[in-house]
């Protein structure tokens, strides 16, 4: 700002007027201040994240500049990084200039069983770019990606092979939490399940090691199923859920697929499940339920994210028990984790 714009600007000295609304509510204006920019600091831990900074704290406290050099980062930014999110709880800073992990910042290791590592990752790319329209999607209820990337979220992904690969695995990371409830499930009486939409196959791969007895069938799109990596006792078959899903499956899983979806869709995929399905067949649904109260829960959050990147939805336990009845199923129950739920339907 130039000298001459500066001399312009009224004097404040002398000026001690305080509004009594500000100072009466003080806690409520700073909380509300620091939800308005929290979009920084998600986007200071993808940075110092992405820098290998959390890596380097593994083997334990470190020098600042140390740290820098290592990661080949400037030292007085890093710096000014890492005091934002020491005062978020992911780092330490004691004595002054030396940096530790917090049990919170060590979730973001990336070979952690359930590293948050990947979701760091899917935040804070193409994602944070659609979330810039996100007024789009308020007005028209459609999704902001589409128009900031001129295509929706798979097709660009089909178009773009590299991310798609990443976005795969970064996918595979978050399930490894997710899928406890699958993995745990009671498989005795099952030969065979199919993964519908399962990605690289990581769910799939847990499954079959943690239970022997099981044949798999993974099916999904033909430039994801490429990229897969499973066990000999897995098929791998190519198409697409909207127009037919392979047969001969004791249990299906959807795993964090119909939450990609509106309504509509959601059910187009669900009748070919139940099109190719035996009668003693079972689903089991990997998914998030809304709960019935106005506390704050992921599911929330994950219910707008899906909104602008797809025109999904998460839904409620009456939501799913309706979808999966137009869909062709009946719910039988609903498991509940800490990362996940497990609905399990049978053919209505």
């Amino acid at each position: 700002m130039s000298s001459q714009r500066k001399s312009q600007r009224p004097s404040m000295v002398g000026v001690h007027h305080i509004s009594p609304t500000v100072t009466e509510h003080e806690d409520d204006y700073r909380r509300l201040r620091h939800k308005i920019m929290a979009y920084m600091v998600s986007q200071a831990i993808f940075a110092v994240t992405e820098a290998g900074i959390v890596e380097l704290l593994t083997a334990g406290p470190a020098d600042v500049g140390e740290l820098a050099r290592q990661a080949a980062v400037d030292r007085d930014a890093l710096g000014r990084f890492l005091r934002v999110l020491v005062a978020e709880g992911l780092f330490t800073e004691d004595p002054p200039g030396t940096i530790a992990l917090t049990q919170m910042g060590a979730q973001l290791q990336q070979d952690r069983p359930g590293s948050l590592r990947h979701l760091v990752t899917l935040m804070a790319g193409e994602a944070y770019q659609a979330w810039a329209m996100a007024g789009h999607t308020l007005r028209t209820g459609t999704p902001a990606f589409d128009v900031v990337f001129g295509r929706p979220l798979f097709d660009w992904l089909a178009a773009h092979p590299p991310k798609s690969v990443a976005f795969d695995g970064a996918q595979a990371g978050l399930m490894t939490m997710r899928a406890v409830p699958v993995v745990e499930w009671d498989w005795t009486g099952t030969r065979t399940v199919v993964d519908v939409g399962g990605g690289n196959g990581a769910l799939l791969a847990t499954l079959l090691a943690r239970h022997p007895h099981l044949q798999g069938i993974l099916f999904d799109l033909p430039h994801v199923i490429k990229e897969a990596d499973v066990p000999d006792r897995c098929s791998l078959v190519a198409g697409d859920f909207f127009t037919e899903v392979p047969s001969g499956g004791d249990v299906y899983v959807l795993a964090q697929i119909l939450h990609d979806w509106d309504d509509h869709d959601a059910v187009r995929i669900l009748r070919q499940i139940a099109a190719a399905m035996p009668a003693h067949g079972k689903l089991l649904v990997v998914e998030q339920v809304i709960p019935g109260d106005d506390l704050r829960h992921p599911a929330k959050l994950l219910d707008l994210h899906m909104l602008v990147l797809l025109g999904g939805r998460e839904r409620t336990h009456a939501d799913w028990r309706e979808l999966l009845a137009a869909g062709g199923f009946e719910l039988l129950e609903v498991q509940s984790s800490a990362r996940s739920s497990l609905l399990v339907a049978a053919r209505s």
